[in-house]
C-alpha cells in the first residue's frame, strides 16, 4: 500500500490470482476510461482473467486501484515485453477527479516500471486526457479516427466487390492453416513496419511464425475468435485482413489491420478483401449479437476513410497515443 500527501488516498496492487480483486479492477478502469463515449470497447472479465492468471512468458504487468477513504475511484495498468515500450492505461471515476488521483497513480506505475521500461505510451479518447499526460511529461505521438458500423450487417452494401483479375481472395476463421502461415507471417511483418506510427517508438516486429503460432493460442484462450481473409496474385499473396470476435462479449467487432502491397494498391483488393472478410463474419455464431463493428484510420489516410465510410462506417472519436520517457522527460 502506498500514501500520499491527501492521507485519504491509498493505491495499491492486485493480486492476479484474486479473481475477484481483479475482475473488479478492470471495471473500474472500464467505467473510468469510457465514461461518456459511445459503444466503447472493454475487453471482457474472462479475457482479463486468461490474460492476467496465464501471463505471457517474459511481460511484466502492473495492476493498480487508487481509493479514497477506502472506496475505489480509479486504476491503472501496465504491460511491457522486454525492449518495447511499456502500454500504461489509468484512469479516475468522473466523479472524483481532479483531487490528485491520476497523478498517485502515474506516479506509482512509474515506480512499478522501474527497470522494466525505459518509454511509455499512453492511449485516450478526450482532450482532458491528452492535456493529463502532457502534463505527465509526455508528448502526442499519433491520432487516429475511430469509425462504428451499426450491426447485423445487411446484404446490399455488401455487394458487388470484385477486385482486378487474378486476385484471388480466401477467407477462414481461427488459425491461420498451415499452408498460408508463411505467407501470413510475412504480411504482418510488412504491416508492422509500413503501419504509420506518427512519432511514436516501433515495438519489435514478432512476424515469425512460431511467435504468431503463440499469439494465436493465447487469442484462442483468451475467447478471441480470428476472422481472417487473405488475398493472392498469381499465387503470391499480396494482401491481408482480420476482425476479432471476443466470444465472451461479441457486442462491439473490431475491425483490425487491413494490408495490401504497395506494389498491388491501386486494384480494388482492400475493398474485396474487407467485404468478403465481412460475409465470412456471418458464419461466426457470437458475431450474430453484435451491435457493433469498430475500426481504426489514421486522421489523413483519405482512402481508407473514404472505403470505410462506403462500407457503412462513421466517425465517432479520436483515438490520441502519446509517449515519453517513463522519468517523465519528453
Amino acid at each position: 500500500m502506498t500514501a500520499h500527501a491527501d492521507p485519504s488516498l491509498t493505491i495499491t496492487p492486485v493480486d492476479p490470482a484474486d479473481r475477484e480483486a481483479l475482475l473488479a479492477w478492470n471495471a473500474l478502469l472500464r467505467d473510468g476510461f469510457n465514461a461518456w463515449r459511445e459503444a466503447a470497447w472493454w475487453a471482457d472479465g474472462e479475457s482479463v482473467l486468461a490474460q492476467h492468471q496465464d501471463p505471457k512468458p517474459g511481460r511484466t504487468s502492473v495492476l493498480l486501484v487508487a481509493r479514497l477513504d477506502g472506496t475505489p475511484v480509479g486504476a491503472a495498468g501496465a504491460e511491457v515485453d522486454p525492449g518495447d515500450p511499456a502500454e500504461v492505461e489509468i484512469s479516475v471515476l468522473p466523479g472524483h477527479r481532479r483531487r490528485g488521483v491520476g497523478r498517485a497513480l502515474a506516479g506509482a506505475v512509474r515506480e512499478a516500471l522501474a527497470g522494466h521500461a525505459e518509454v511509455v505510451q499512453a492511449e485516450t479518447y478526450s482532450e482532458a486526457g491528452v492535456g493529463f499526460a502532457l502534463d505527465q511529461g509526455m508528448r502526442l505521438g499519433n491520432q487516429e479516427h475511430r469509425l462504428l458500423r451499426a450491426m447485423p450487417l445487411e446484404p446490399g452494401p455488401l455487394a458487388g466487390a470484385s477486385p482486378s483479375s487474378g486476385i484471388e481472395i480466401r477467407t477462414w476463421h481461427g488459425a491461420c492453416p498451415e499452408e498460408l502461415v508463411e505467407d501470413w507471417a510475412r504480411l504482418t511483418t510488412q504491416m508492422d513496419a509500413d503501419v504509420p506510427m506518427g512519432d511514436l517508438t516501433r515495438p519489435a516486429s514478432r512476424g515469425e511464425v512460431g511467435e504468431l503460432r503463440r499469439s494465436e493460442q493465447r487469442m484462442d484462450d483468451q475467447g478471441w475468435t480470428l476472422v481472417r481473409g487473405l488475398a493472392r496474385h498469381e499465387g503470391v499473396a499480396v494482401g491481408y485482413t482480420e476482425i476479432l470476435v471476443n466470444r465472451h462479449d461479441p457486442e462491439i467487432l473490431t475491425q483490425d489491420d487491413t494490408l495490401v502491397d504497395r506494389a498491388h494498391r491501386g486494384r480494388g483488393i482492400g475493398r474485396a478483401l474487407k467485404l468478403a472478410n465481412l460475409e465470412n463474419l456471418r458464419a461466426v455464431p457470437e458475431a450474430a449479437q453484435a451491435r457493433w463493428i469498430q475500426t481504426y484510420t489514421e486522421l489523413d489516410n483519405a482512402p481508407m476513410l473514404a472505403l470505410n465510410r462506403a462500407l457503412g462506417f462513421r466517425e465517432a472519436d479520436v483515438l490520441s497515443i502519446l509517449e515519453g520517457e517513463l522519468d517523465g522527460r519528453a
